[in-house]
């Protein structure tokens, strides 16, 4: 389940889909954040009521057209998990536009809230919060809000050639 989560996280920040509220803004987003190749540094924070302490994992992104995604998880234990045009991916539909409600904050930072109205979506998770850079484009901190209380925090750091 978390897995699923993390490249459904990992989807939405490399590959955000132009919505409607704001087409020219989230196709600039898109096109910053979808370049030939990217590679980023990512820290991820989990809490949970029912922890003491929340966990902290990092690890690196390498997102290669076409479709290609290497998630790879350097601590606490090392693992790594490649998704490809070729990757089965079981019953699972990726989202698109159609599957959230969005609304847009602009401060410092753009602050785009995805709410899921797909049912299987619903069931991964309440909300969605990116923070995006208003000079860059790039998503910079993903905040996955759970239905009990729990949440991830991904903050990305990109990786200069």
């Amino acid at each position: 389940m978390r897995r699923g989560l993390l490249v459904l996280v990992a989807w939405l920040c490399m590959g955000l889909v132009a919505f409607a509220q704001d087409a020219d803004l989230f196709a600039r987003i898109r096109e910053a954040n979808m370049p030939p190749v990217l590679d980023a540094s990512w820290q991820r924070e989990y809490h949970s009521p029912l922890l003491q302490e929340n966990l902290i994992s990092n690890g690196k992104v390498h997102l290669q057209e076409p479709n290609q995604l290497r998630w790879e998880t350097v601590s606490p234990v090392p693992r790594v998990t490649e998704f490809g045009a070729d990757t089965p991916r079981g019953r699972f539909r990726m989202p698109t536009e159609k599957d959230f409600q969005v609304q847009i904050l602009e401060n410092e930072q753009y602050t785009v809230t995805l709410v899921p109205v797909r049912r299987d979506l619903k069931q991964m998770f309440h909300q969605i919060v990116l923070n995006v850079d208003k000079a860059s484009l790039l998503v910079k901190e993903v905040l996955i809000v759970g239905e009990e209380g729990e949440w991830t925090r991904l903050i990305f750091t990109i990786e200069k050639p």
